[in-house]
């Protein structure tokens, strides 16, 4: 496991470099936007995304019961995710009128579409938890 865990480290790192290398090495966007880019959504994501699912969390833990609790938390987390991955998309950020190829599908519709699912299947393992639950008070505990 500790090799594989190192692979996977180097890689990254690799990849790391290879994306600085590309920044430093870009003449049309420059390389403060970057850093500006990297320090704004590092903020966005530390100072308000976090809290408010950490937050939302606590809430789940504490209103909900045992069964739900681990699947709305998961909905959660990952919907808060997605939402923060597509949010330059959503946004629109990079669409020029003059070419049209660039962001040519419709986000918001589409991260509707992934947060439907995500919570579908909240549902699903919500429902699953809840019938496991029911059924194992049913069953007396063999000794």
């Amino acid at each position: 496991m500790t090799l594989l865990r190192r692979l996977l480290i180097a890689a990254g790192l690799v990849v790391i470099v290879i994306g600085a290398i590309g920044v430093l090495r870009s003449a049309s966007v420059g390389f403060w936007p970057y850093v500006r880019f990297l320090f704004v959504s590092a903020v966005y994501a530390d100072l308000l995304v976090m809290p408010l699912v950490l937050l939302a969390g606590v809430l789940a833990a504490r209103l909900l019961p045992p069964w739900l609790r681990v699947p709305v938390q998961a909905g959660l987390y990952v919907s808060a995710a997605v939402a923060f991955i597509s949010l330059p998309l959503v946004l629109g950020y990079g669409r020029d009128s003059s070419l049209p190829s660039a962001l040519p599908r419709d986000y918001p519709r589409g991260l509707l579409i992934v947060l439907a699912f995500v919570w579908a299947a909240v549902v699903v393992a919500s429902v699953w938890r809840f019938v496991r639950s029911r059924s194992s008070r049913r069953t007396p505990a063999s000794t």
